[in-house]
């Protein structure tokens, strides 16, 4: 095992949506932590982020997903994922679902600590009718 960090960027001014940003797991590994901060804070109510593994969130507990506090701009460290492990080849996306209700939070950076297995890799085919790096 290797340590490593997967980054995931939302640049400018945030809303609420689903896939703002992802990246296909190179290797096999596991979450150790989640670490969220933003260029502009958000005012009004706190700004909320999910995490998914192929879709799905790595927070069935919700309580503990990434939250930046009004008029904060970086995140309380996130309560451990539910879901820790990932396979080569899966699709980790994130999520903004709450921005803030006076001012939305801008510029998001988060950053997964994870510890890679680079002896488990599958090849990954980017086609155009397959955009999300299925597994081939």
């Amino acid at each position: 095992m290797s340590s490593a960090v997967l980054q995931f960027q939302s640049l400018g001014t945030l809303t609420a949506a689903a896939g703002k940003a992802f990246v296909v797991a190179p290797h096999a590994g596991v979450i150790k932590n989640v670490v969220a901060k933003v260029g502009t804070a958000p005012t009004g109510a706190t700004l909320i982020v999910d995490i998914n593994k192929n879709g799905t969130t790595i927070f069935t507990t919700q309580a503990n997903r990434p939250t930046v506090a009004v008029s904060a701009t970086a995140a309380a460290l996130a309560g451990q994922p539910d879901v820790t492990t990932f396979a080569a080849g899966d699709l980790l996306s994130i999520d903004i679902d709450q921005i803030g209700s006076s001012v939305a939070g801008a510029n998001l950076a988060l950053a997964l600590s994870v510890d890679l297995d680079e002896e488990e890799t599958t090849p990954i085919a980017i086609e155009p009718d397959n955009r999300f790096g299925q597994q081939a």
